[in-house]
């Protein structure tokens, strides 16, 4: 009998690596704390609006309803999956421009409200290749 090499271990599958980037993780971080902070929000406008009127109880649905979608969408981007990043970067983007628009009212909290958009959108649109569908 012949002696051959023993064959060589296949390739890994092509995919992302297995481990999230830290710039990831506090991108999710940052969605989840202002999809609760939202969502915080939406309910102290509810407790205010039955005393003073629908357009609180109306802003108070806005706000819960982007709340919830930030609040999913920072757990998706930790999960490590394309539909949350794809949303985190759209409401950051929304956010940004809103935040842009009051920054004559309120500019410190709009400028590191800006910033906290900018960062979420670099890093999830800077480590698209370990987000998987």
């Amino acid at each position: 009998m012949a002696q051959y090499p023993p064959a060589e271990p296949p390739p890994p599958p092509p995919g992302p690596p297995a481990t999230r980037p830290g710039a990831v993780t506090a991108a999710g971080v940052l969605l989840i704390i202002g999809g609760a902070l939202g969502i915080l929000g939406g309910f102290v406008l509810f407790a205010v609006g039955g005393s003073l009127g629908g357009l609180f109880v109306v802003f108070g649905l806005i706000f819960l309803a982007v709340g919830a979608l930030q609040l999913y969408a920072g757990v998706q981007v930790l999960a490590l999956k394309e539909r949350g990043r794809q949303i985190g970067i759209i409401l950051a983007a929304i956010s940004a421009v809103l935040s842009l628009l009051s920054i004559a009212k309120a500019p410190a909290n709009s400028i590191i409200q800006i910033g906290l958009d900018a960062f979420i959108i670099w890093a999830l649109t800077q480590n698209a290749s370990y987000f998987t569908t």
